[in-house]
């Protein structure tokens, strides 16, 4: 008889108690990383944010294996919620303007960028914001153990929820969410958004590269740019000082305002958490 497998622990595991899950939504955003839980109740108060993150070395069968032990084990996610929201932060992505999008075309145009070695189910969301459409893809076996638990809930792309970040008009400003080895960016200049993509990174010096070979990309001055930072980054990390090198603008992102917080969230570094609320507000 093969072993059991271990159960996954949460990488972070805060949960404000008594929670009424039935007028809550439940918000959960996934992708190769991990899958992280969100929950905001009656009141616009966030109550809940469990992370758990998945090794590199994980392929899409153990990935999904680890995501049903999740959805089996995690007490939080056995409730009944109002509302539940998926959010899929896979990277296979890319944005569209209305007049290319169709069923055979959607399909070579990933396939052409991404290859075609996985199963993989293709679907879309139309950006009003930025008359686009983001077609994207995500694992089978992932989208099938969500959706048989979740057979109810809204469903939108990490990338679609960002475009809808209020934006400067005028301004240079890159946003980046860490992850543990992995980082996605969005660059909008001038109030224009130009490019939504995800990075793997093994060292602080490929994050600094990403984020520079972009800036170059799309004629942007590093030293002038506004860099929001999100998620699994500290101030005094090696992976902080090799970014500290080449952007002078560097701001580490609030707690979206006009929500209230449970104690325990507003104890962490507040830019752990930041893109999560934010991804949930613009739900």
């Amino acid at each position: 008889m093969p072993p059991q497998s271990q159960q996954v622990n949460p990488s972070f595991n805060i949960r404000s108690t008594g929670i009424y899950t039935e007028s809550a939504q439940l918000f959960i955003e996934t992708g190769p990383t991990g899958i992280s839980v969100v929950v905001l109740n009656t009141g616009d108060s966030f109550q809940a944010v469990v992370t758990y993150s998945f090794s590199s070395q994980l392929n899409e069968l153990q990935a999904a294996e680890k995501m049903k032990e999740i959805l089996q084990d995690d007490e939080l996610l056995q409730k009944s919620f109002a509302k539940t929201h998926i959010i899929w932060s896979y990277p296979e992505s890319i944005l569209v303007p209305p007049n290319l999008v169709n069923t055979e075309s959607n399909t070579e145009m990933l396939d052409l960028v991404y290859g075609n070695a996985q199963k993989a189910v293709i679907k879309s969301d139309f950006l009003y914001k930025h008359n686009l459409h983001n077609i994207y893809r995500t694992p089978e076996s992932v989208r099938e153990a969500l959706e048989a638990k979740f057979p109810y809930a809204i469903q939108t792309h990490q990338y679609s929820l960002l475009a809808n970040r209020e934006m400067n008009s005028g301004e240079d400003e890159l946003f980046v969410v860490f992850y543990s080895n992995s980082l996605t960016l969005m660059l909008c200049k001038e109030g224009q958004l130009q490019v939504i993509q995800n990075f793997a990174f093994s060292s602080p010096e490929d994050t600094a590269y990403h984020l520079l070979n972009v800036c170059r990309s799309f004629d942007v001055e590093p030293n002038k740019v506004k860099l929001h930072i999100n998620g699994m980054i500290d101030e005094r990390s090696n992976l902080y000082a090799a970014i500290y090198k080449y952007f002078l603008h560097i701001e580490f992102d609030k707690l979206p305002g006009n929500y209230t917080y449970a104690e325990e969230i507003k104890a962490h570094p507040a830019h752990f958490f930041s893109h999560l609320f934010a991804l949930a507000s613009c739900v």
